[in-house]
């Protein structure tokens, strides 16, 4: 028997922003939420008396909850329309395409203003090449330090690094295809640290990263900012709603296989995939997984896509399967594992403690 699904009024979705945490949610922020199309507006339905009543899709008391998360990582209004589209809220399509073009286009012009900073910083002329300027904001960036620097995953020497993150930077940012020779662009995947993919196995499987490391270089094709926009914009409407369960996939699924594998191995970068395990957390990522989605399968990627995001739809209901160790007495857990070595109880530990910090759930954590 179909259950009736539930009669939200306003005072559900606060009473929804509460328990999640956001007690500060009041009926002046849900209308901006409104006003900004991040939720849905309600509907009249009738009159309790005098009282006009109002209520609201169902699901909304979710996406309130689940917008209000994203907000901690972003108020940027076209990246959170985004976000909330790939988790599959009703979001109007005509609208996320408009936000996602808006977010591209931005990185493109603070991409440009970068380069037009670091010229007249360096005191560079029209005669300097665009690898030059390319190559001057690629040596601040690998040399910075702080918060705000590039990740470190594996030491590579300053001048190897730096001349990898120009690469990066004229592959990824201007969608050039720079002469790469495969020691270059072995060095490009340590800075990345996905070279321990090339040797280390997860389990009994083959690794992952295999043929030349030069490859690299033609993803420019696709995945580079000029590509991306290209990607959003030529795309249909159908082709938009086929990309969104992949992006879902790629932007939620991955980065909780990629913390789960770590809680089962103790390694940050097990076999080169520590660089997924934030996704989740940066809703920018939302927009560029998108584009991305698109750009491979107009570049006949996409069959590796699909095998990539096939190999997560099991993971929602394998972590479902994990959390239930969280209902068992802590004397019951310790009973079925007395008879384990300690590599297994230590692995075991670890998986409890991920579930326990909310590790293993798709989104950014709270940030109170």
């Amino acid at each position: 028997m179909a259950v009736e699904p539930r009669v939200l009024q306003r005072d559900d979705l606060l009473r929804a922003a509460t328990s999640a945490g956001f007690s500060a949610m009041n009926e002046r922020r849900l209308e901006d939420f409104r006003r900004d199309g991040l939720m849905p507006r309600p509907v009249r339905v009738g009159n309790d008396g005098r009282r006009p009543v109002w209520v609201y899709p169902p699901g909304s008391d979710r996406q309130l909850a689940r917008l209000l998360r994203w907000r901690e990582c972003t108020s940027n209004v076209d990246v959170l329309r985004v976000v909330l589209w790939v988790e599959d809220f009703p979001l109007a399509l005509a609208v996320v395409r408009a936000s996602a073009a808006v977010v591209i286009d931005g990185l493109s012009q603070d991409l440009q203003q970068l380069l037009r900073t670091e010229t007249c910083r360096r005191n560079l002329g029209p005669r300097d090449s665009l690898d030059t300027v390319v190559g001057a904001v690629a040596a601040t960036m690998a040399a910075k330090r702080g918060g705000n620097a590039l990740p470190r995953p594996i030491r590579v020497p300053a001048g190897e690094r730096a001349a990898a993150v120009s690469h990066l930077l004229q592959i990824f940012a201007l969608g050039t295809q720079p002469d790469v020779t495969e020691d270059e662009a072995e060095t490009i995947e340590k800075v990345l640290g996905v070279s321990p993919g090339r040797r280390q196995r997860m389990e009994n499987a083959a690794p992952w990263l295999t043929g030349p490391a030069s490859v690299l270089v033609g993803a420019a094709d696709f995945v580079s900012l000029p590509r991306l926009a290209e990607a959003l914009s030529q795309a249909t409407d159908a082709e938009w709603e086929e990309a969104r369960p992949a992006a879902a996939a790629l932007f939620l699924q991955l980065p909780v296989f990629t913390r789960a594998v770590v809680a089962m191995t103790g390694k940050e970068n097990p076999a080169g995939l520590g660089g997924h395990a934030t996704l989740d957390s940066e809703p920018l990522m939302a927009v560029l997984l998108v584009a991305f989605v698109l750009g491979a399968r107009r570049a006949d990627w996409s069959a590796n896509v699909d095998e990539l995001t096939d190999s997560l739809a099991g993971w929602p209901a394998l972590i479902g399967e994990m959390k239930q160790v969280l209902d068992m007495p802590q004397s019951e857990l310790a009973q079925n594992l007395a008879g384990h070595g300690p590599e297994l109880k230590a692995r075991t530990e670890r998986i409890v403690r991920a579930l326990l910090d909310g590790e293993l759930d798709p989104g950014p954590r709270a940030a109170h």
